[in-house]
């Protein structure tokens, strides 16, 4: 069978819009549950226990269509690397399943916190990566180009998923008071730095590309749609309560545009080592 066929692309992107909407619920709950300086329960028992099942639902049934979407692949004989990206996909679910279980239920370190939101990004951005490599024209796409760059685009596509990972976790950190905001801030302009200079090299360089160029283009605009948010939830908490309606909307959306800029910058990482070969000077 053929690992691109276009219902198995459908079914991972139906996935995919899964456990995003898992993560909205999840971004809710803690808002909700667990502001940054505020009481543990800070929002109406009633909206908080919605936010949960839904939460908790939709991360069950997502988990139910990863086992599903893993067995897919297996039986269409994908290669090493997409079956790779499904076992840890689902394996990030379960484990992110079981300690968000644990966080509802006591509270915990912040270590267990920081994971459960690491995991979450792990196991949205390995679905996204999925979607991608089961499209249309994958394997039958334009020759791949030599990758003469210093520093190779090759190494830079392992780059850019790795910082946005650990902007993910330095935010988680500020969250649950493990670290100061600093570290997060900073980090912020080097992950919008790095982006923006591969992106605009893609463009410059591969103009008409049919995969890398829209590709980094739609990376640049969500990153930067992503930092705007995070300066906006800033200045929110300083004027108004932890728990106000605006601060929860610009939370959950940070956090939401945070799992879409992983995806993205994945995705990008996938299709620049899809699309170059590495070229070893003698």
């Amino acid at each position: 069978m053929k690992t691109e066929s276009p219902w198995l692309h459908r079914y991972a992107i139906f996935v995919a819009f899964c456990a995003l909407i898992a993560i909205v619920a999840g971004a809710l709950v803690t808002s909700l549950l667990r502001p940054i300086a505020g009481p543990i329960a800070a929002g109406p028992p009633a909206i908080i226990k919605s936010a949960q099942f839904w939460h908790h639902m939709t991360g069950g049934v997502t988990c139910i269509l990863m086992i599903g979407l893993v067995v897919w692949l297996m039986l269409s004989k994908a290669n090493s690397q997409l079956v790779r990206f499904g076992w840890i996909a689902l394996a990030a679910g379960l484990v992110e399943g079981g300690l968000g279980a644990k966080v509802v239920l006591q509270a915990l370190p912040p270590l267990t916190d920081i994971l459960h939101a690491l995991l979450g990004q792990i196991f949205f951005g390995c679905i996204a990566a999925i979607a991608v490599m089961t499209a249309e024209g994958w394997t039958g796409g334009p020759e791949p180009m030599e990758d003469t760059w210093r520093p190779s685009m090759r190494s830079l596509a392992i780059a850019v998923p790795a910082i946005i990972l650990l902007q993910t976790t330095l935010g988680a950190s500020y969250r649950y008071h493990a670290l100061g905001v600093l570290w997060h801030i900073l980090n912020a302009m080097i992950v919008l730095l790095l982006i923006l200079c591969v992106a605009v090299f893609l463009v410059r360089q591969l103009p008409l590309h049919p995969t890398l160029r829209p590709a980094a283009i739609t990376l640049a605009v969500i990153t930067s749609i992503q930092v705007m948010l995070g300066f906006t939830t800033f200045m929110m908490l300083i004027l108004f309560p932890e728990t106000s309606l605006a601060v929860v909307i610009t939370s959950v959306l940070h956090v939401t545009t945070g799992s879409l800029t992983f995806g993205a910058g994945l995705s990008l990482a996938v299709l620049i080592r899809h699309n170059t070969r590495l070229v070893v000077d003698i």
